[in-house]
């Protein structure tokens, strides 16, 4: 009796227990975030919770009966054959799949296959616990990729790369094999890092991986001697990385070979050295200057300016040892360098030395190179004092050939007033008062036209210095053919005068000058007819800054392949000329930047063509 009322105690109590189960199960059915399907062993859906409908989007009525439906094609046969092993082990299982969602839309789930049992232990249904995993697949895929390209970045990277972990190397790439001169990975794995780095360096290294350790920062870029497999000696710029490792702490070396360029360096260091010792030695004067700064003289420069120690100069702005006269010349000429590969054309300069002494030079400038982006400029300088004092003492002399030769000319001009004067005197003591007042004015006009003609010739005759001022050019040509054209019709030559433009041409010059090398030339082209004819000058424009003079005449000319030699000193087609006057010519355009060319036929005549650069 006590027996059977055990029993049915117990029979009570498991009721019970599978009514607080099926409690459970019902209150978790309906109240997860996750789908739940309860299946029949036929595959036949029996019921589904809310979060099923949400996540596929049929409603329970549309699902009861219906087997796979959320099952795309190709996967059923797998989630059968999971059904099936649940049934037979009676063992939950999971695994990974596709489902299809009512729209038909698929996604990445993550499912659970458990098996429902009776109380006593027989499985009549299956419950499938299913949660979309897209976001979770598509971060997967995405760290996939990542490693890949990381993998393949390592792999294929030109610059070597190096891990390793307790001094151990774990791996290297390709490019790193290369570097120390081996064929096989299997020559590097498992080997001492420190075995490759050079004994000098040891040390060092294991001082800066234990900090970086440590830190767990990247190091800077170092450099270091690595021995190769052959004891060949590399230089190697270094970056040491920390990193995690198939799990344990490791140092990632990137690397760099840096031997090639370490040997460059020392050539080039080499070859500074070779072009300073050059530049130091060289025989004439050399500054570099950025910017119009100083940053290095050689010797004869030093001397040429009148320093005593390199601090005298370097660090100074160059427009401290120019003539102010000559600053906007030097600031064009600096613009213009940097346009092109070469040395510009030499120009004529006056520096200021440190005691303030005057000094004439020749200049030429070419750009070096460029540091960051500002141009570095060698100039090369030459003295032209010497060359200068003995070109004036030509000039002189050649003033006074001219002036011997004026002398005839002027003599004749200034006859005829002076035989005007002597007459209207011997009238003047007969004549009335009325009378005397009126010689007085025609002998005051004859007084001043003799003025006019000495003042011309004193201009000539006296040594002037070099004065360069804004001058009218139509008025200093005017005057010289003034001066010249009594001497000119003594020959029988007519100079006629032309300014084409009607131009008022203002030039930087020095006057006296510029009055030489007119006289020169048409005293030349007077001479080159000795049985008379006719001058042709004329003033034209040349674009927006530069003019034009052009003397023409008729006269013998001279043999074409005689024109280059022209201004040679000492080289003439005249039996008693010198050559010298031309070539003063020749120089003072050059000195007022101009430029001066002939053109001539033997028999019909010379053409001479004067380009001077007016003031706008």
């Amino acid at each position: 009796m006590e027996k059977r009322s055990r029993k049915l105690e117990s029979k009570v109590l498991s009721t019970n227990l599978m009514k607080q189960m099926n409690n459970i199960f019902d209150l978790y059915f309906n109240n997860t975030n996750v789908s739940v399907a309860v299946i029949d062993l036929n595959f036949q859906v029996l019921m589904v919770n809310k979060a099923y409908e949400k996540l596929y989007g049929w409603s329970n009525d549309e699902v009861i009966g219906e087997a796979l439906s959320t099952v795309p094609s190709h996967v059923i046969e797998q989630v059968k054959n999971v059904h099936h092993s649940v049934i037979r082990t009676g063992q939950a299982q999971s695994y990974e799949t596709l489902k299809l969602r009512k729209d038909g839309d698929s996604f990445h789930a993550s499912v659970t296959v458990s098996p429902l049992k009776d109380n006593i232990g027989h499985i009549f249904a299956l419950v499938e616990v299913a949660r979309d995993i897209s976001i979770r697949k598509m971060e997967d895929e995405k760290l996939k990729e990542s490693e890949e390209r990381y993998r393949n970045l390592v792999e294929l990277s030109p610059e070597p790369i190096v891990v390793y972990s307790d001094s151990i190397i774990v791996y290297a790439n390709p490019a790193a094999l290369k570097l120390v001169g081996a064929e096989d990975e299997r020559q590097l794995l498992g080997i001492s890092a420190l075995d490759f780095i050079h004994p000098d360096y040891v040390n060092e290294l294991q001082t800066q991986v234990e900090y970086l350790l440590k830190e767990k920062k990247p190091s800077d870029i170092i450099e270091k001697n690595i021995v190769r497999l052959d004891k060949q000696i590399i230089n190697v710029e270094i970056r040491a990385v920390p990193i995690d490792y198939l799990g344990k702490p490791s140092i990632q070396l990137l690397c760099r070979d840096i031997t090639h360029k370490k040997v460059m360096e020392s050539i080039v260091r080499e070859r500074d050295e070779e072009y300073r010792r050059m530049l130091k030695l060289l025989p004439e004067p050399i500054i570099v200057h950025q910017e119009g700064i100083i940053c290095y003289i050689n010797d004869v420069g030093l001397k040429l300016l009148g320093g005593q120690s390199l601090s005298d100069i370097i660090g100074k702005t160059i427009y401290e040892f120019i003539h102010p006269d000559y600053h906007d010349t030097v600031k064009e000429r600096v613009i213009s360098v940097v346009l092109v590969d070469t040395y510009n054309p030499f120009i004529e300069l006056s520096l200021l030395g440190i005691n303030g002494e005057k000094i004439a030079i020749e200049a030429s400038s070419v750009v070096l190179h460029s540091y960051l982006e500002r141009p570095v400029i060698q100039t090369v300088l030459r003295n032209i004092t010497e060359r200068k004092n003995a070109e004036e003492m030509l000039r002189q002399s050649e003033k006074l050939s001219v002036v011997g030769q004026l002398a005839a000319g002027i003599a004749h001009e200034i006859r005829n007033p002076l035989t005007s004067l002597v007459g209207f005197l011997q009238l003047i003591k007969s004549a009335s008062h009325k009378k005397v007042l009126e010689y007085a004015d025609i002998m005051l006009v004859e007084l001043n036209r003799i003025n006019t003609i000495v003042n011309e010739f004193m201009l000539i005759a006296k040594p002037q210095s070099s004065k360069f001022e804004d001058k009218n050019l139509y008025e200093i040509t005017g005057n010289v053919v003034a001066l010249l054209q009594p001497q000119a019709l003594l020959h029988n030559v007519e100079i006629n005068f032309e300014n084409k433009n009607d131009v008022v041409y203002i030039v930087k010059c020095d006057e006296g000058q510029l009055k030489q090398v007119f006289i020169n030339l048409i005293k030349n082209s007077v001479e080159a007819m000795p049985y008379g004819g006719r001058i042709e000058i004329a003033l034209q424009r040349l674009g927006r800054s530069r003019m034009l003079i052009k003397l023409k005449d008729n006269g013998v000319g001279i043999a074409e392949e005689l024109v280059p030699r022209l201004g040679d000193p000492f080289f003439t087609t005249k039996e008693e000329g010198t050559g010298l006057g031309l070539m003063v010519c020749y120089r003072i355009i050059e000195a007022h930047q101009g430029t001066m060319k002939v053109y001539s036929k033997l028999g019909l005549g010379t053409t001479i063509e004067i380009e001077l650069p007016y003031v706008v």
